[in-house]
């Protein structure tokens, strides 16, 4: 029982407040003063910390308890009254727990102070209390209830014991007191399993009051918190006050924060896995803690601090963006994920998670939106030298990717696809085909479609064509474009191209007139992500409007220009037209989608009473915008989610993976990676990548070919290089890209021959032709449509 008494000295009994000497249940004393029109709850909430909360306390008064909601005016008393205080137990069950707890911070508490009592107890005490504990977990087991478990922990924070037993340990007693605080610690500290957040964090807490962040007893408490903190627990704190909390960790995160700080400013040092891992954990945690605060938490000095490492943590990252500037190479060349960065960035992981933390504190993000645009190469680079893990860990770049150069977006887009090099099992069959180019597209969906996701990832991939000898990488890149480019074939109607782009496409809302068409989305989208995943440029582009859908973006009027460039017109005209000549309902325009499929016109409600509401000026935009996304989102949603589902199941059967894909990249990047370069082919970086055996590079046959090639259309360069390769799209760089050297052999055979390849090595055997005529007939001849296909060999 603690006693509160008036004063015997002070002003009279019309003073209009009243002097409390409260003696608290941990044996504390507070001298308070409290107003007349104080409530006697807000006098207990005002005890301290350590208090157990002013609902569970009993004041009594000349023998009667006093009602917490009056003031201390309405209960009459006179400025001499004296007070009981005592605790109102929630349950006889906490009398035990209550009594330890108290034993514990009282005898903690006394031996800091010097005064002669026996602490060689503490730690027996300590066991004992998280017997109770674990008598609480093993009853609430049994029965279903939850009494006791989370009282426990309450009153252990409210006695003051975590306080009291590291100011003895850090106080100036012998050790022996010492060393008994210290074993009663790490009682919690290897209970950690039954004991939450709040106690560690109180631990911590009271260590940096006391400035002993070095001792390593402040250390494991600080290390085993983030432990439990980084196992995401709903109501971690349960009744802490958030503010609370957030000042604790504002101290903690600052700590680490500046370590971090520290390393990655340091040219040659390596951050620290603990102080990193710690990073990651205690600053997600205490934003989670600020904002559920609001905007409206008063200014504190614990929130200024709070601002100051933040602004500390932005200008380190600044400093080292620029440092990383000026050791790139010259020429805006960046370094790849293969070579090694400048030593000052050895702690990039570092770096990421402290440009990731800022990103996310929504006062910062204009900030750190100007930092990253003031050093986009440096970013970019830093992106291109993340490998694939590292790459899931900043995902958060993309909400930037304007800020990076297209081959930074494409590496991010690669790491979420699986490697085929790293994932394919030592012991895994290969995944073989045997294709009739007859049955190209009814062949390859029996092997594909019809596979599990596994045995297409984590086995090669091996085709051969039926009655041909040729297999190898040569025959898998042309398996790839044939039937990637039968798919996308408008006599298919899986598929529309673009009126002024026929290399473009987009989903055909009339597909359905194919029972199977829906399995073949599926299909092909298991068939573009391999092609991704085995780099090979298949030649076919996605509309803009197919793009946005599988990035999850919405379509705006702009990007609808190449799909339908009549229906982007219209819209234009309607948007530019006098708002009183909209409004006077010439047009004659409603909220309706009219389509007609086959012969068959049908209306379709572009919201509840469409056909009844009309266009005006006022409502066009939203007219407009409903009618896009009728036209290019609800009229092929179902096709689309079927090729979403295929394209998902290469990457691990889950859309998050395709979602990331997609949402790293531009539509012009995606165009580089499936379709390769739409330009010209550049005759002299052809020539000057390849190599001649049995020819020198001055023979006539030599000058006779480069003629012939440079008097060919585009296409028929195409489809040379097809024959030749099984590439008939080059990469973003050209020639360079392939990453093979291309072979010219002088070949055995006479000269009515045609030249033979061999394109898994890229290589093309030519005949010795005696005349430039020649030479330009037997090239003509296999650059026809019906004979660059299917001619070469392995």
């Amino acid at each position: 029982m603690a006693q509160s008494a008036a004063a015997a000295s002070g002003p009279d009994s019309s003073s209009v407040a009243v002097q409390l000497l409260v003696r608290n249940i941990d044996s504390r004393t507070t001298v308070m003063r409290a107003q007349r029109g104080d409530t006697l709850e807000s006098v207990l909430d005002r005890l301290g910390e350590g208090v157990a909360r002013s609902g569970e306390l009993r004041v009594v008064h000349a023998g009667r308890e006093l009602p917490h909601g009056a003031t201390i005016g309405e209960l009459g008393l006179p400025w001499d009254a004296t007070l009981h205080v005592s605790a109102r137990l929630l349950s006889t069950r906490h009398v035990d727990a209550w009594d330890l707890a108290c034993k514990i911070a009282g005898a903690a508490r006394l031996a800091a102070a010097g005064q002669k009592v026996f602490v060689a107890s503490l730690e027996m005490l300590v066991r004992r209390f998280l017997d109770f504990d674990r008598a609480a977990k093993v009853y609430r087991g049994s029965s279903g209830s939850s009494w006791d478990v989370d009282d426990h922990l309450d009153v252990f924070l409210r006695s003051g014991a975590p306080v009291s037993l590291v100011q003895l340990y850090l106080s100036e007693q012998d050790e022996a007191c010492r060393g008994e605080a210290a074993r009663a610690i790490r009682c919690f500290q290897s209970a950690v399993e039954t004991w939450t957040e709040p106690v560690l964090l109180e631990f911590c807490w009271s260590f940096a009051a006391g400035a002993r962040l070095s001792d390593p007893l402040y250390t494991a408490s600080r290390s085993m918190l983030a432990t439990v903190l980084s196992d995401p627990t709903p109501e971690r704190w349960r009744d802490v006050p958030r503010q609370r909390v957030a000042e604790q960790l504002t101290r903690l995160a600052g700590e680490v924060a500046n370590a971090v700080i520290q390393e990655i400013a340091a040219p040659t040092a390596a951050a620290a896995a603990c102080n990193l891992a710690e990073f990651k954990v205690f600053w997600p945690v205490l934003r989670e803690q600020v904002l559920e605060l609001g905007a409206d938490t008063p200014r504190r000095p614990w929130r200024r601090a709070l601002t100051q490492t933040l602004l500390s943590l932005l200008r380190s990252v600044n400093d080292c963006m620029a440092r990383f500037e000026m050791s790139l190479p010259p020429g805006g060349k960046h370094a790849s994920p293969s070579s090694a960065l400048p030593k000052w960035t050895a702690s990039l992981h570092g770096v990421w998670a402290v440009l990731a933390e800022l990103d996310a504190w929504p006062d910062l993000r204009q900030a750190m939106r100007t930092t990253l645009a003031a050093h986009a190469t440096a970013v970019t680079a830093l992106v291109l030298s993340a490998g694939r893990e590292l790459c899931w860990d900043i995902r958060w770049i993309t909400r930037h990717r304007d800020l990076l150069e297209s081959e930074a977006r494409r590496h991010l887009a690669m790491a979420t696809l699986p490697d085929p090099e790293l994932v394919a099992g030592i012991d895994a069959p290969p995944h073989e085909m045997l294709i009739d180019r007859a049955r190209l597209l009814s062949d390859s969906f029996a092997y594909i479609a019809l596979a599990t996701p596994g045995a297409l990832v984590s086995a090669a991939l091996v085709v051969a064509f039926k009655h041909e000898q040729a297999t190898g990488p040569g025959v898998l890149r042309e398996w790839f474009c044939l039937v990637c480019q039968a798919l996308f074939n408008p006599r298919l109607v899986l598929y529309s191209p673009c009126p002024h782009d026929r290399r473009r496409f987009f989903v055909n809302p009339t597909s359905v007139v194919d029972p199977l068409h829906l399995q073949y989305f599926k299909f092909s989208g298991r068939m573009i992500a391999l092609a991704l995943m085995h780099n090979i440029h298949v030649g076919v582009l996605f509309d803009r409007t197919l793009f946005l859908q599988l990035a999850g973006r919405p379509i705006t009027l702009d990007d609808i220009v190449d799909a339908d460039p009549t229906l982007h017109a219209s819209f234009k005209q309607i948007l530019e037209m006098d708002p009183s000549l909209v409004d006077s309902d010439v047009l004659g325009l409603r909220f309706v989608r009219e389509v007609d499929v086959f012969g068959s016109r049908s209306a379709t409600e572009l919201l509840p009473g469409g056909k009844d509401t009309p266009v005006t000026s006022e409502n066009r935009h939203e007219f407009i915008d409903l009618l896009i996304r009728d036209t290019f989102v609800n009229s092929t949603r179902y096709q689309l989610g079927y090729f979403a589902e295929g394209f998902s199941s290469m990457l691990g059967e889950t859309t998050v993976f395709q979602t990331a894909f997609f949402q790293s990249l531009d539509v012009e990047d995606f165009d580089e990676m499936l379709g390769g370069s739409k330009g010209s082919i550049d005759v002299k970086q052809w020539r000057a990548h390849t190599h001649y055996r049995g020819y020198g590079e001055d023979d006539l046959q030599i000058t006779w070919f480069w003629k012939a090639v440079e008097s060919m259309t585009v296409e028929q360069q195409r489809r040379l290089l097809f024959f030749w390769t099984s590439v008939k799209y080059l990469p973003s760089d050209g020639f360079v890209g392939l990453g093979f050297r291309m072979f010219l052999s002088r070949a055995s055979s006479s000269c009515d021959h045609l030249p033979t390849s061999q394109t898994c090595f890229y290589h093309l055997n030519l005949p010795a032709y005696t005349s430039p005529s020649m030479m330009q007939s037997r090239l003509q001849m296999i650059v026809q449509e019906h004979v660059s296909s299917g001619f070469g060999t392995s």
